[in-house]
């Protein structure tokens, strides 16, 4: 009696009775299906290993310093002015041109 190799997909099952629709959408869904652990593992280390080939045969691009993307300043900072400061030097201003003025009137009288 033959042994019979067990098959995982579908295709072994619907090798005799499945048609060729069947074997398109369950190739789609093989396609479609998120990448399982053990090949994302070896996908990764495949690209390892050709970066470290590459990088022994010396063929491998220097590296762009890579820049932080600036942040937009949500809030900026306005400092707080105090208006009894902005009184009295607009009065003490206005007291310099006033005696400024007088003397240039007295001097010029004379």
């Amino acid at each position: 009696m033959a042994r019979v190799k067990k098959s995982r997909s579908l295709k072994g099952k619907l090798g005799k009775t499945g048609t060729k629709e069947m074997h398109k959408e369950q190739k789609k869904a093989r396609k479609a299906a998120n990448p399982t652990r053990f090949d994302a593992k070896k996908e990764k280390q495949r690209k390892e290993q050709a970066k470290k080939k590459l990088e022994r045969l010396g063929l491998l691009p220097e590296p762009e310093a890579v820049q932080q993307k600036v942040r937009p300043k949500r809030f900026t900072f306005t400092p707080k002015v105090d208006e009894t400061a902005k009184k009295v030097d607009a009065n003490v201003s206005e007291e310099d041109t006033v005696v400024n003025d007088l003397l240039d009137a007295f001097t010029e009288e004379n």
